[in-house]
C-alpha cells in the first residue's frame, strides 16, 4: 500500500509549510490547513484562507488567491513532493467574523 509522503511524514510537511508563513502575502489575514482525505478518499492538503476585506473585493480577489496559491505550489509543491491533492478555500475577514467557524483562521 502507497503511503504518501505528507501522511508518513506529516512533522516535516508541517516544518516546510511553517517555515512559508514569514512570505505569506499581506492580503492573507490567517490560514490553517488539514492532512487528510478529499471527498473521493484520495489523500490531501486542505487549506482554509482568510483575506483581507480589500483583497477579497473583486478586482482584488484573482491575484490574492493567486499569489498564496502559487506560493505554496511552488515551496511546497504539495502533489509532487509530498503525494497530497491541494484545496484552497477562501473568505473574507468580514465573513469569516460574522460567521465565527474555526476551521478558518
Amino acid at each position: 500500500m502507497y503511503l504518501p509522503r505528507g501522511i508518513a511524514q506529516p512533522t516535516e510537511l508541517n516544518k516546510i509549510l511553517d517555515a512559508l508563513r514569514p512570505s505569506i502575502p499581506s492580503a492573507i489575514v490567517n490560514w490553517r490547513y488539514t492532512i487528510g482525505e478529499d471527498w473521493s478518499g484520495d489523500p490531501a492538503i486542505l487549506f482554509w484562507v482568510t483575506l483581507s476585506d480589500e483583497a477579497a473585493k473583486r478586482r482584488n480577489l484573482q491575484d490574492a488567491t493567486r499569489q498564496i496559491i502559487d506560493l505554496v505550489d511552488q515551496r511546497v509543491n504539495p502533489l509532487g513532493q509530498w503525494g497530497l491533492i491541494p484545496y484552497f478555500s477562501f473568505r473574507s475577514q468580514s465573513e469569516q467574523a460574522r460567521l465565527r467557524e474555526e476551521v478558518f483562521g
